[in-house]
């Protein structure tokens, strides 16, 4: 990690899986800047009955073991964004610096299915279709399987996960896409829970902030700017699935640097 501008530390979305730090990184020098966190697996979901405030903690405590004398640049994707505005906030609280927040692509978190997720799902499928990519198309259809199949068991998930631990690891360790899916829809529905008692009484972040969002997630402009003031919003091209994709991700490496320019010397 590099030992005189401030690590950029990101938090991936639902799925854990974290961009490449490339996209956060002025030049092949500034790599080892950037670290991305791991969330805990989906047991500690249901074996320690974890909450957005504990992952929060969890958070706040391993970059402070990172960098326990610097100020950090956090960066947190889609729900990672509201993990990452949370442990800014923490930070803050026990007086360790906070640089800069780069949240991208961050909309509201519920459980439920979104009214365009018929159709968000069904673009996506097409694009993957249009573009010559089997391979990528039956993936996402078994995520959507898996997803389904969770969807399913609502409210009673955790309580399934809990009763059949040890009968889901193991088809999670033949199939890798079971395990994400498990642990993205446990992380969804802790993240819905918790996000209703943190905006009751939001505190406001004293750290520079921008918004990175594409035109899918605009309906989270306010909630952003009731949490950070004097938030900053930019417009990336693509939309929650594609923002990373090559077409898209210069654009938005583009706009990281630019916004963060003064937050990582």
């Amino acid at each position: 990690m590099n030992a005189v501008r401030p690590p950029i530390i990101v938090l991936p979305g639902a799925s854990g899986h974290a961009p490449d730090g490339a996209l956060f990184s002025a030049d092949a020098a500034d790599r080892d800047r950037v670290v991305a966190l791991r969330y805990p697996p989906w047991q500690n979901h249901v074996d320690a009955g974890l909450s957005g405030e504990a992952l929060v903690e969890t958070l706040t405590a391993e970059i402070l073991r990172r960098a326990p004398q610097m100020p950090v640049v956090l960066v947190g994707v889609s729900i990672g964004g509201h993990f990452a505005h949370a442990t800014a906030l923490r930070l803050e609280s026990l007086g360790h610096g906070v640089a800069g927040l780069c949240i991208i692509d961050a909309g509201t978190i519920t459980a439920a299915r979104s009214a365009q997720w018929k159709a968000r799902l069904t673009s996506h499928a097409l694009d993957l279709l249009r573009r010559g990519r089997p391979g990528a198309l039956a993936l996402h259809a078994r995520h959507l399987a898996w997803r389904g199949l969770f969807r399913l068991a609502g409210d009673g998930l955790p309580a399934l996960a809990r009763g059949h631990a040890a009968p889901l690891h193991r088809i999670g360790m033949i199939d890798p896409t079971f395990a994400e899916e498990l642990s993205m829809r446990l992380r969804i529905r802790m993240a819905a829970t918790w996000m209703g008692s943190l905006d009751d009484h939001p505190a406001v972040l004293r750290a520079p902030t921008v918004l990175l969002r594409t035109r899918v997630t605009t309906s989270a402009d306010s909630l952003w700017r009731r949490r950070c003031p004097d938030l900053r919003i930019i417009d990336i091209p693509g939309n929650h699935e594609t923002l990373f994709e090559p077409k898209n991700a210069a654009a938005l490496r583009t706009a990281f640097l630019a916004a963060s320019v003064n937050w990582t010397r």
